[in-house]
């Protein structure tokens, strides 16, 4: 019994390291907005609550080191854990689940943000979230993989084709934007990686 309120308190820990940094901008974006005259969307707030809780999953599942790391391996990075070969010695399954992880990113963005309604904003978002997890993974003797890179944004790539299609089927031709600031969603990204590498020890669970 104590260990699963152990595990509990690890998982609500790990989701308060994602989520307290992303509120603390999230409020700053409110008081600061581009529009202060315009009331503040509470469906936009909801969906951007959702976009943070993926946030924290797909840094969870993925394993993403943190700066406590540092003191805890020796030597803290190792040559032999970082792959710069595309689609070497990794299987289907690892590929198709990289994929898959990053496809929500893909639909959120433009579904929530008129400024990533575009193809390549998509993407180079899924390659600079996906790139921060892989950094993060030299911290904690994780494999860091350019086929992981490849495969994540091809997902986003994915997840924007899947919101594409669901305009057309909806026939959603005009979508109000919310958006609090310029770069808002890039923002929770920043805040949600860097509250993960920076306030997340699960060692102190442990000892």
């Amino acid at each position: 019994m104590k260990g699963i309120w152990i595990d509990v308190c690890m998982e609500f820990y790990s989701l308060l390291a994602v989520f307290i940094p992303c509120m603390i901008y999230q409020f700053y974006a409110v008081k600061n907005r581009v529009n202060p005259k315009r009331k503040v969307s509470k469906k936009h707030l909801v969906w951007t609550y959702i976009f943070i809780l993926y946030l924290y999953m797909a840094l969870s599942v993925a394993g993403m080191g943190s700066i406590w790391d540092v003191t805890y391996y020796d030597p803290v990075i190792r040559a032999e854990e970082i792959n710069l070969i595309p689609f070497a010695a990794e299987g289907a399954i690892t590929y198709i689940l990289n994929v898959i992880m990053f496809m929500p990113l893909g639909f959120l963005l433009p579904f929530i943000w008129k400024g990533y309604r575009s193809l390549w904003k998509v993407a180079a978002a899924g390659f600079s979230f996906s790139l921060a997890i892989e950094l993060g993974q030299l911290f904690n003797r994780r494999c860091s993989d350019i086929n992981d890179l490849l495969m994540n944004v091809l997902g986003a790539v994915f997840g924007y084709g899947i919101w594409l299609g669901f305009m057309k089927i909806f026939k959603k031709k005009k979508v109000v934007d919310f958006s609090l600031r310029p770069w808002e969603a890039m923002m929770y990204m920043v805040c949600a990686v860097l509250g993960r590498f920076f306030l997340y020890n699960w060692r102190w669970f442990v000892h």
